[in-house]
């Protein structure tokens, strides 16, 4: 099974590709999609839209699992922007016919660090001790591993079309 993990965010999206079989997962690919503050609202949609259909249809997963994400009452316009970012990521999976599973920023947290307060250092580091990989540049790409191997350790239960 191949878990696509991703940490959804406006200026850089994360991704994290996971290979699943009995044993343990390995690390398939991470990175993140950066779209440049300058750029009108529509094209930085559009860039993130077909930079993750093109990681759709290279992964070819099974699953994707998506942090559901929340916004802050003080930051409205945050919010709705971030809102705009889920839609696309919602077309893509639908698109391509793929389960999806959400999952809240504390059951991430909850799953692989063993407590819902853990810190980015934390759960940097316990990614990268499931993955058996010395390191991963980018946090984006690491909330997004994290994401997957949750997906991952709940084996794809909740899924939904």
């Amino acid at each position: 099974m191949i878990i696509l993990g991703i940490d959804p965010g406006l200026t850089a999206t994360g991704y994290g590709g996971i290979h699943c079989d009995n044993a343990a997962p390995s690390l398939l690919t991470c990175g993140f999609i950066k779209t440049s503050p300058r750029d009108h609202i529509s094209r930085r949609l559009f860039q993130i839209h077909t930079d993750l259909d093109t990681i759709i249809h290279s992964l070819h997963p099974d699953l994707i699992a998506v942090e559901n994400v929340f916004s802050l009452v003080r930051y409205p316009r945050a919010g709705i922007l971030l809102g705009g970012v889920l839609g696309i990521i919602y077309l893509a999976v639908f698109t391509h016919n793929i389960s999806i599973i959400e999952l809240t920023p504390r059951e991430v947290k909850n799953a692989l660090a063993g407590y819902g307060g853990a810190g980015k250092l934390q759960m940097k580091a316990a990614v990268k001790k499931l993955l058996k990989v010395n390191d991963i540049r980018s946090s984006h790409a690491s909330d997004a591993l994290a994401i997957a191997l949750t997906a991952f350790y709940r084996n794809g239960s909740g899924g939904k079309r």
